[in-house]
């Protein structure tokens, strides 16, 4: 006697084999590279607005019941990035120790493990027929590169500033090349002049001084916040008076006094009025009242 079909088995194996087949993407996230690409512009890739959230928004993008898998890399000691809440959001999280330097001497091998192990789901995953890389880093050029020509499809993600190398031209090794700048919503940071960046700096400097709880109570004064532009922003006596004097100008700050023990000081604050002030604000992850 033949054998026969149990038609609830058939069922579930028969949807088991769909929903396999649906979830054909890996999405692998150079969260080092990311996270300091996007910390020039005050922005955190986990940004708690959803349209401006890196992993929320690659969700959107490509739909939840396509990705297999979302991996992203760093030393998470050195990175202000919650694991916790990266992992909340389906994200396999895989810490790279580096060498605990800052700028252009920190080294670490999160772009090393990425390659690695996009080349092992290559070998061992044969169903992911599309690779999304997410990174400015040129070195992920032979990875691009290798799993092109194996007839995967290939999407690049990265800022398109001048931390882009224009001599590596990264968007030839791959299917799509998207900017972070558009994808994130925050193309109005794009082409700032230097003096733009400088006054977005300040103005999130400034806001983040009254939100110290060590300054409760307390007026930010004209020599406090020009002796603090020379310190943090590396600038001359000269150049911090300038940026003073354009932030006035300009209405990115407003005077404010407090008055303590009948004395009343002086000083000045970000104007939360200016659009562009509650722009820069929003972006750096803080609620606009």
């Amino acid at each position: 006697m033949g054998r026969r079909n149990n038609p609830v088995i058939s069922h579930f194996l028969g949807r088991r084999l769909k929903c396999t087949s649906m979830k054909n993407t890996a999405i692998f996230i150079d969260l080092e590279n990311v996270y300091y690409g996007l910390k020039k512009y005050h922005m955190d890739p986990d940004h708690p607005e959803a349209n401006h959230n890196l992993f929320l928004r690659l969700q959107e993008h490509y739909g939840k019941e396509s990705i297999r898998m979302i991996e992203a890399y760093a030393d998470f000691e050195q990175i202000d990035v919650s694991m916790m809440s990266l992992q909340k959001k389906r994200v396999h999280v895989h810490q790279v120790y580096g060498n605990g330097r800052d700028g252009r001497d920190r080294k670490n091998a999160a772009d090393i493990q990425l390659c690695l192990d996009a080349m092992e789901t290559l070998y061992q995953k044969p169903g992911i027929q599309k690779f999304v890389i997410v990174s400015a880093d040129q070195d992920m050029i032979p990875l691009l590169d290798r799993l092109w020509v194996t007839g995967k499809q290939v999407d690049l993600f990265c800022l398109f500033d001048e931390s882009l190398s224009k001599s590596a031209r990264m968007h030839k090794f791959c299917d799509q090349a998207y900017d972070l700048f558009d994808f994130l919503n925050i193309n109005q940071f794009q082409n700032l002049t230097q003096i733009e960046r400088k006054v977005h700096d300040a103005v999130i400097q400034i806001y983040e001084w009254y939100r110290d709880p060590n300054n409760k109570g307390k007026s930010y004064g004209s020599t406090w916040i020009k002796n603090d532009f020379i310190r943090k922003f590396h600038m001359g006596e000269v150049e911090a008076n300038q940026l003073f004097t354009r932030m006035l100008k300009e209405k990115y700050l407003i005077p404010y006094e407090i008055e303590i023990d009948y004395k009343t000081y002086y000083g000045y604050k970000v104007n939360l009025n200016h659009p562009q002030v509650q722009m820069m604000i929003k972006i750096a992850g803080y609620k606009v009242s």
